[in-house]
Protein backbone atom coordinates (compact mmCIF):
# COMPACT_ATOMS: atom_id res chain seq x y z
CA UNK A 1 0.00 0.00 0.00
CA UNK A 2 1.17 3.49 -0.78
CA UNK A 3 0.24 6.75 0.89
CA UNK A 4 0.87 10.35 0.00
CA UNK A 5 3.55 11.80 2.27
CA UNK A 6 1.52 14.90 3.17
CA UNK A 7 -1.59 12.80 3.89
CA UNK A 8 0.52 10.56 6.13
CA UNK A 9 1.99 13.52 8.03
CA UNK A 10 -1.43 15.16 8.41
CA UNK A 11 -2.93 11.94 9.82
CA UNK A 12 -0.09 11.52 12.28
CA UNK A 13 -0.22 15.15 13.41
CA UNK A 14 -4.02 14.92 13.81
CA UNK A 15 -3.60 11.60 15.68
CA UNK A 16 -5.74 9.81 13.09
CA UNK A 17 -4.27 6.40 13.79
CA UNK A 18 -5.37 3.44 15.86
CA UNK A 19 -3.56 2.64 19.10
CA UNK A 20 -3.25 -0.47 21.21
CA UNK A 21 -1.21 -0.97 24.38
CA UNK A 22 -0.42 -4.30 26.02
CA UNK A 23 1.64 -4.91 29.16
CA UNK A 24 3.81 -7.94 29.76
CA UNK A 25 6.31 -8.99 32.40
CA UNK A 26 9.95 -9.24 31.40
CA UNK A 27 9.88 -12.95 32.28
CA UNK A 28 6.88 -13.63 30.03
CA UNK A 29 8.48 -11.69 27.18
CA UNK A 30 11.80 -13.52 27.55
CA UNK A 31 10.17 -16.95 27.90
CA UNK A 32 7.58 -16.64 25.12
CA UNK A 33 8.05 -13.63 22.85
CA UNK A 34 5.71 -15.05 20.19
CA UNK A 35 2.83 -15.18 22.69
CA UNK A 36 3.75 -11.74 24.06
CA UNK A 37 3.65 -10.11 20.61
CA UNK A 38 0.59 -12.01 19.37
CA UNK A 39 -1.97 -9.32 20.37
CA UNK A 40 0.09 -6.64 18.60
CA UNK A 41 0.44 -8.68 15.43
CA UNK A 42 -3.30 -9.41 15.33
CA UNK A 43 -4.13 -5.75 15.94
CA UNK A 44 -1.76 -4.58 13.21
CA UNK A 45 -3.15 -7.11 10.74
CA UNK A 46 -6.70 -5.88 11.42
CA UNK A 47 -5.68 -2.24 10.98
CA UNK A 48 -3.66 -2.91 7.83
CA UNK A 49 -6.62 -4.79 6.32
CA UNK A 50 -8.85 -1.80 7.11
CA UNK A 51 -6.32 0.59 5.53
CA UNK A 52 -5.63 2.38 8.82
CA UNK A 53 -2.42 3.71 10.28
CA UNK A 54 -1.71 2.03 13.60
CA UNK A 55 0.65 1.95 16.54
CA UNK A 56 0.77 -1.07 18.85
CA UNK A 57 2.86 -0.93 22.01
CA UNK A 58 4.11 -3.76 24.22
CA UNK A 59 5.23 -2.23 27.52
CA UNK A 60 7.43 -4.24 29.88
CA UNK A 61 5.92 -3.88 33.36
CA UNK A 62 8.11 -2.09 35.88
CA UNK A 63 10.77 -1.18 33.32
CA UNK A 64 11.55 1.67 30.97
CA UNK A 65 11.32 -0.66 27.98
CA UNK A 66 8.62 -0.60 25.31
CA UNK A 67 8.31 -2.32 21.97
CA UNK A 68 6.19 -0.89 19.14
CA UNK A 69 4.83 -1.96 15.80
CA UNK A 70 3.93 0.95 13.50
CA UNK A 71 3.11 1.24 9.82
CA UNK A 72 5.06 4.16 8.44
CA UNK A 73 6.58 5.59 5.25
CA UNK A 74 10.04 5.79 6.84
CA UNK A 75 11.81 4.10 9.76
CA UNK A 76 10.95 6.71 12.39
CA UNK A 77 8.31 6.60 15.13
CA UNK A 78 5.18 8.70 14.65
CA UNK A 79 6.30 11.22 17.27
CA UNK A 80 9.03 12.30 14.84
CA UNK A 81 6.50 13.64 12.34
CA UNK A 82 8.41 16.93 11.96
CA UNK A 83 11.56 15.03 10.99
CA UNK A 84 9.55 12.85 8.62
CA UNK A 85 8.08 15.96 7.05
CA UNK A 86 11.53 17.50 6.52
CA UNK A 87 12.96 14.29 5.06
CA UNK A 88 10.06 13.26 2.86
CA UNK A 89 8.37 16.54 1.88
CA UNK A 90 7.27 16.53 -1.75
CA UNK A 91 8.01 12.83 -2.31
CA UNK A 92 4.42 12.02 -3.33
CA UNK A 93 3.23 8.47 -2.72
CA UNK A 94 5.48 6.24 -0.62
CA UNK A 95 5.23 2.60 0.40
CA UNK A 96 4.05 1.84 3.92
CA UNK A 97 6.09 -0.68 5.89
CA UNK A 98 5.63 -2.23 9.31
CA UNK A 99 8.49 -1.31 11.64
CA UNK A 100 9.59 -2.89 14.91
CA UNK A 101 10.73 -0.28 17.43
CA UNK A 102 12.23 -0.68 20.87
CA UNK A 103 12.78 2.15 23.33
CA UNK A 104 14.91 1.63 26.40
CA UNK A 105 17.62 3.64 28.16
CA UNK A 106 20.04 0.76 27.62
CA UNK A 107 19.20 -0.52 24.12
CA UNK A 108 21.90 1.75 22.62
CA UNK A 109 23.14 5.34 22.90
CA UNK A 110 20.10 6.78 21.14
CA UNK A 111 17.77 4.75 23.40
CA UNK A 112 15.92 3.71 20.25
CA UNK A 113 16.23 0.84 17.77
CA UNK A 114 14.11 0.52 14.62
CA UNK A 115 14.03 -2.34 12.11
CA UNK A 116 11.64 -3.23 9.31
CA UNK A 117 9.37 -6.19 9.99
CA UNK A 118 7.60 -6.32 6.64
CA UNK A 119 6.20 -4.28 3.81
CA UNK A 120 2.59 -3.45 4.53
CA UNK A 121 1.50 -5.26 1.35
CA UNK A 122 3.17 -8.50 2.53
CA UNK A 123 2.16 -8.18 6.18
CA UNK A 124 0.02 -10.83 7.77
CA UNK A 125 0.05 -12.47 11.17
CA UNK A 126 1.92 -15.66 10.33
CA UNK A 127 4.56 -17.97 11.77
CA UNK A 128 7.38 -16.41 9.70
CA UNK A 129 6.75 -12.89 11.03
CA UNK A 130 6.11 -14.21 14.54
CA UNK A 131 9.54 -15.85 14.51
CA UNK A 132 11.20 -12.76 13.03
CA UNK A 133 9.82 -10.49 15.76
CA UNK A 134 10.60 -13.09 18.46
CA UNK A 135 14.23 -13.35 17.35
CA UNK A 136 14.52 -9.56 17.03
CA UNK A 137 13.06 -8.95 20.50
CA UNK A 138 15.42 -11.53 22.03
CA UNK A 139 18.36 -9.71 20.43
CA UNK A 140 17.13 -6.36 21.75
CA UNK A 141 16.61 -7.75 25.26
CA UNK A 142 20.13 -9.21 25.18
CA UNK A 143 21.54 -5.81 24.16
CA UNK A 144 19.56 -4.10 26.91
CA UNK A 145 20.81 -6.59 29.53
CA UNK A 146 24.42 -6.28 28.36
CA UNK A 147 24.33 -2.48 28.26
CA UNK A 148 22.58 -2.31 31.65
CA UNK A 149 25.36 -4.43 33.18
CA UNK A 150 28.03 -2.20 31.62
CA UNK A 151 26.27 0.96 32.82
CA UNK A 152 25.84 -0.36 36.38
CA UNK A 153 29.47 -1.51 36.50
CA UNK A 154 30.67 1.91 35.30
CA UNK A 155 28.46 3.66 37.86
CA UNK A 156 29.79 1.40 40.63
CA UNK A 157 33.40 2.05 39.61
CA UNK A 158 32.77 5.77 39.48
CA UNK A 159 31.21 5.69 42.95
CA UNK A 160 34.16 3.72 44.32
CA UNK A 161 36.64 6.08 42.70
CA UNK A 162 34.95 9.10 44.20
CA UNK A 163 34.85 7.51 47.67
CA UNK A 164 38.48 6.35 47.56
CA UNK A 165 39.98 9.67 46.63
CA UNK A 166 40.91 12.07 49.35
CA UNK A 167 40.23 15.66 48.79
CA UNK A 168 43.41 17.63 48.83
CA UNK A 169 43.78 21.32 48.79
CA UNK A 170 46.70 23.05 47.29
CA UNK A 171 48.43 25.76 49.20
CA UNK A 172 48.65 28.98 47.41
CA UNK A 173 52.11 30.14 46.65
CA UNK A 174 52.79 33.50 47.97
CA UNK A 175 55.02 35.80 46.14
CA UNK A 176 57.09 38.18 48.13
CA UNK A 177 58.27 41.35 46.62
Amino acid sequence: MKMDVQEFIDKINDEQFEVQTVEVTSADLANNPVKSFQPLLKFMEEQVNLGHLASAMLHVKGEETSFFLQNCIVNLPYRYSKNISKMMSGDGDCDLNIYMIVESPDVNRSKLRIDELSSQDDFSDNAKLEQKIADWSKDQLASIDENTEKRLKAEKELAQDSKGKKKTTKKKKSSKK
